[in-house]
């Protein structure tokens, strides 16, 4: 799957003049941890954040240093976070080094993305035009969808399922197999034997429950590690 796929299309935005206090309205009214900043028929030149808004003199939340810290911060940082907290307007507060994806980025990409920067959301672009977002809660409601498609994935013969089962489990090198077997019964899977590790036990039991076909899986494997290891 891909961003376009799950994206949001119809996005809240603002324009650079938005004020500081009608912006936090906007974000409390739509509930959402960003905005997007645009000019000129959706053309993306920042994005405000609920980090960009954590330190202003209204709510008396200012920077504050020790004297002797505040000695070792440049005149540039300390000019940026005054006007972080004093700018009246979005233009004064934005991020306006953006980080986005396009609509064919895959959504392994995007994923990695937000875990890196602890991001929450993620403008689309096309063309440096926004066309949409993708935020987290779009990536659970896409792992909801396809849980539900497998969920309702056609039965396999044993045959089948078992060839599949074993190929699956050869592609993984880190899992420790020569001491594992299985059974397969109308879509139930037993596994049997010995592992190095309870992680070992518990990535077989998950690999074999996300193959296809899988209706269940009956986990009998001991743990015995030491000489077992390769």
């Amino acid at each position: 799957m891909k961003a376009q796929d799950i994206m949001t299309k119809t996005v809240v935005t603002i324009g650079p003049d938005t004020t500081i206090t009608d912006l936090a309205q906007l974000m409390v009214k739509h509930r959402i941890s960003s905005v997007p900043v645009v000019v000129d028929n959706d053309h993306l030149v920042g994005i405000v954040t609920e980090s960009d808004l954590l330190h202003r003199v209204e709510t008396e939340t200012e920077r504050k240093r020790n004297w002797w810290v505040d000695m070792f911060v440049d005149s540039d940082t300390k000019a940026r976070e005054f006007v972080k907290a004093h700018g009246n307007k979005a233009q004064d507060v934005m991020s306006r080094v953006v980080v986005t994806v396009a609509e064919d980025t895959p959504l392994s990409e995007v994923a990695t993305m937000l875990d890196a920067h602890k991001f929450r959301r993620v403008p689309v672009v096309r063309d440096g035009r926004l066309v949409g977002i993708v935020s987290r809660s779009d990536l659970v409601r896409a792992l909801a969808q396809a849980t539900n498609i497998k969920r309702h994935a056609e039965p396999r013969d044993n045959g089948a399922l078992n060839k599949t089962i074993f190929d699956a489990l050869r592609k993984h090198p880190w899992l420790n197999t020569p001491y594992v077997t299985f059974a397969v019964d109308n879509g139930t899977v037993t596994l049997l034997g010995f592992v190095v590790s309870e992680e070992q036990r518990r990535a077989m039991k998950v690999l074999v429950e996300e193959i296809p076909g899988v209706t269940g899986v009956l986990d009998r494997l001991t743990v015995r590690s030491g000489h077992m290891a390769a």
